[in-house]
Order: C-alpha cells, then structure tokens, then sequence
C-alpha cells in the first residue's frame, strides 16, 4: 500500500498547479471510469398505502382458520361425547318392536265332502231330545283351496343394568379426565398457534431491520468510494484505494440482495404462520420491538410452569384416566344384574291359530349372570391397564423434565440476548468513533483504506448484532408465555415483561 505524504508549505504552488491540471482533466478522467452499477434493490419506500397489521391482528386472523386449531377442538368434541355415552350407560335400555304379516296359501287337488246336518238323539229324565250337528256325508270330487292369514303384533321392552362390577363409574370418571385433557390440549395448541405467528412476526421486523441496515451500509460505501475517487483525482489516494472501495460496495450490493431475500422468505413465513400463504403484502408494526429486556428469575418461571402449563395438565388428566381404566378392567371379576320387563299384543287371523284371535303378553324378571372364568380375559385387560397407568405416569414426569429444560434454555437465551444488545449498543458507539477517526487519519494522509472498510464492516454488524439481540430476546419471551402457561397478551392475557 502507498502512503502518500502531506504537503509541505514549500510545496505550495506546486500543490495548486497539481489541483488546477485535476480539475480540468477531471471530465476527462471521469470518462474513463466506469459508470456505477445501478443498485441490484431499490432503497424501501415508506409504502404508505399497504394496509399495517399488529400482531394483535395477525393472531386474530391465524386463529381463525388454523387447521390445527379446527383439529383440537374437534377432537375434545368427541371426547365430550364420550362423556355423554357414559352417563347414558346408566339409563335402561328401551326398544320397540312392530311387525304386520299376510300371507296366501293354496293347497291343489283337495278332496272335497258334502256336509250336512245329523240328528243325534239323547235322553234324559225329561224325555227324549234330538240335536243336530254338521257333518261330512258323502265325497264330492278335488278342488283348490286357498286359505289367506294375517298376522299382526307389537312389543316393548326394557332392560336397566344394576351392578357391573362398577365399570360404569370408573368408565365415566376416565370420560372426565379424557374430556379435561382434550380441553386442555385443544388450548395448548392454540397458544402454540399464537406462538408460531408472534414468532414470524418478529422475524420479519428483524429482517426488515436487517435490510435498513444493509441499505445504510451500501450507501455509505457509496460515499466513501465518491470520497476516495475525489482524493484521488487530487492526488491524495492510489488507484488500489478506489478499488478497494468499489469491492466494498460491491459486497455492500450483495447484502442488500441478500437481506431483501431474507424479508421476502420472513414475510412467507408470516403468511404461513396466519393460514394464508398467498396473502398479498401488508406492512408490520416496527415500534413491538422496543423493549426492557426485562428477565424474570427462573425459579418463578418453573413454579410457573409447572402449575399452569397446559400439556402438563393434560398429562395429568390422561394418567388420570388411565388410572380409572384399571377398575373398568376389573369389572368382570364381578356378577353383572339386570333387571327387564315386557309387554307385547298380537292379533292372529289365521284359521290354524291355537287359542283366541286377539292377546297381550307382560313379563318381568332380573338375570344375575357371573362369568367364573373368561379365559384369563379380565386378568390380562388389567394388567394391561396397570401397565398402561404407569406409562401414562412416566411419561408425565418426563414431559415435567422437558418443561424444566425448555425453561432453563429460554430464560439462558434471553439472558444472552439482553447481553449481546447492550454490547452491540456500546460497539455502534465506538464503531462510529472508529470510522470517524479512519476517514480523518485518510483524509490527512496517516491512514489507509483498508482502515476505513474495517471500521465500516464493524458498524454494519455491530447494528445488525443489536437488531438479531433484540429479536431474539422477543422471540425467546413469546416462546416463554407459551412455555409458562401464562395467558399471550396477544389474546388478551397477561404475561411476563
């Protein structure tokens, strides 16, 4: 690298000839230089006229048509008809019955008699008496005969279960739980939802912030190559120092590209997130990302946790139902008693009816029935509920575990975080100071080029380590309401600052 030298006093006039050739053989040189690239993206324009969507509003919309959301709450929908089919399990059983029947006969080539009347004589103290009676007298030939029946009757019954080795009441209290626990995931996964939107919404903000920053460093690279072609052209600068600066804005170019990519893929991922993936543009509110950074103590978060967290609850309400499973298991060590009663009429038109035309019927009885031994059925179904019991238990306290390990992460993040932001706070300020300095020591001819790229690579990323710091606290703090149980403010809840 040359360095070039200040000019002494004697050098004077010397210096004002070199300025007064530069200026006019300025136009001259400026021909020979090439023309600057046009940018690869345009500066961000304010787009005013793009509709502005909170986070409060891009929840709103998520949860509107989550399919995940629609999922969960129809599975607690079935789990509450499980409920209802338990408690109808202590009702009786009704049914009724109707049926109606004619039919037609015909009978070929039967023999047919002459009938008539008989006397038939008896007597008795009175004197004699003659009785007359119908009887066959002689053959008349064959002839068909065909005979037409109706048949008709309705029935009633009922049957009431009294005792099943209580299998109803353990079937109903695991109906509960298993309704609690639908509830409760249904509810888990909509904090997920909000979670998942709230989460893109912040890195969206952060790729926008990104892409600010880029645009201020290209353009900045910009003036520092109009700076050094200036000093060059005066003599103050080599040609090696007006292309390190073109490099430099080059790169600066290909961040942009980059960046602009980054808030197209973030915005993506909002729209996704919302159940819109072809939603047209809207703008996002940048002032969410101010902050305290504000760390609550992790011991609060586990307390917390443990006591609102939604899936836990929903574990608990499984083992809980798993638990009640066993005694349905055992119902079947005990007799079952059912009680029944019932009524039924028929009306028989049939000429080989036994009996009158027209009857009723009504019964009622109980039927104790005891199944000794069912093939080892009962024995094995409750070791298979005990067994499944205690995997229910296990694998709450391992979701215990997990939550107390997400905690520790999210709590570690957001204390990193809040770290790495007042840091990058305090480079910005001394990066500033750094450039400052290098474009003076250059200007007088004590610096170099390069001393002006790194100073301005160190506050570009010192900006954009503030703007990643600050979003990721935010995520990591909307990952924690989730984690914590403790309603989203998004939704109009409550939760840690």
């Amino acid at each position: 690298m040359m360095r070039i030298r200040p000019i002494r006093p004697r050098q004077a006039c010397a210096a004002f000839c070199l300025v007064l050739a530069c200026v006019v053989a300025g136009p001259l040189a400026a021909q020979d230089r090439p023309a600057p690239a046009t940018p690869a993206v345009a500066a961000p324009a304010p787009a005013r006229d793009l509709p502005l969507l909170s986070i409060t509003d891009c929840v709103r919309i998520a949860l509107e048509s989550s399919p995940s959301l629609a999922i969960s709450d129809e599975r607690r929908h079935a789990a509450s008809q499980d409920v209802t089919a338990a408690y109808g399990a202590f009702l009786p059983d009704i049914n009724l019955s109707r049926s109606w029947q004619k039919s037609e006969r015909t009978d070929f080539d039967v023999q047919q008699y002459e009938t008539g009347q008989a006397p038939f004589y008896s007597y008795d103290s009175a004197g004699d008496s003659t009785l007359w009676f119908m009887q066959t007298l002689s053959p008349l030939g064959l002839a068909d005969e065909t005979i037409n029946t109706k048949y008709k009757d309705w029935a009633g019954s009922a049957t009431l279960n009294l005792f099943n080795g209580f299998a109803k009441f353990s079937s109903l209290g695991s109906a509960r739980h298993q309704l609690a626990a639908a509830v409760a995931t249904r509810d888990y996964t909509r904090e997920l939802v909000v979670q998942d939107v709230v989460m893109a919404y912040y890195n969206l903000l952060r790729a926008e912030e990104l892409l600010k920053v880029a645009f201020e460093t290209r353009d900045q690279a910009a003036k520092e190559l109009e700076r050094t072609e200036t000093y060059f052209r005066l003599g103050s600068a080599a040609k090696s120092d007006v292309l390190q600066q073109r490099v430099r804005l080059e790169n600066t170019r290909l961040d942009v590209v980059v960046a602009d990519n980054g808030v197209k893929m973030a915005f993506a991922d909002l729209a996704y997130a919302m159940n819109r993936p072809l939603a047209a543009t809207f703008r996002v509110d940048p002032s969410v990302l101010e902050t305290d950074f504000f760390v609550p103590e992790v011991e609060v978060l586990y307390e917390d946790a443990l006591a609102r967290r939604l899936d836990l609850q929903s574990g608990e309400h499984a083992a809980e139902a798993r638990r009640k499973d066993i005694t349905t298991a055992t119902s079947g060590i005990w007799p079952r008693l059912d009680l029944s009663v019932r009524y039924s009429r028929y009306d028989n038109e049939s000429p080989y009816r036994f009996g009158s035309q027209t009857s009723d019927n009504t019964s009622w009885g109980y039927a104790v029935n005891w199944n000794v031994f069912d093939r080892l059925q009962t024995l094995t179904g409750r070791s298979k509920a005990k067994a499944n019991a205690r995997i229910a238990e296990y694998e709450l306290d391992q979701a215990r575990l997990n939550v107390q390990v997400e905690i520790r992460q999210l709590h570690n993040t957001m204390v990193e975080a809040r770290e790495r932001a007042g840091v990058s706070r305090e480079t910005i300020v001394q990066s500033e100071e750094e450039l400052r300095l290098a474009q003076e020591r250059f200007r007088v001819g004590a610096g170099t080029t390069l001393d002006i790229i790194v100073a301005q690579a160190n506050l570009a990323n010192a900006r954009g380590q503030e703007v990643r710091a600050t979003a990721d606290f935010l995520m990591a703090r909307a990952q924690l309401h989730r984690a914590t149980g403790r309603l989203s403010p998004w939704t109009g809840g409550t939760g840690p600052q």
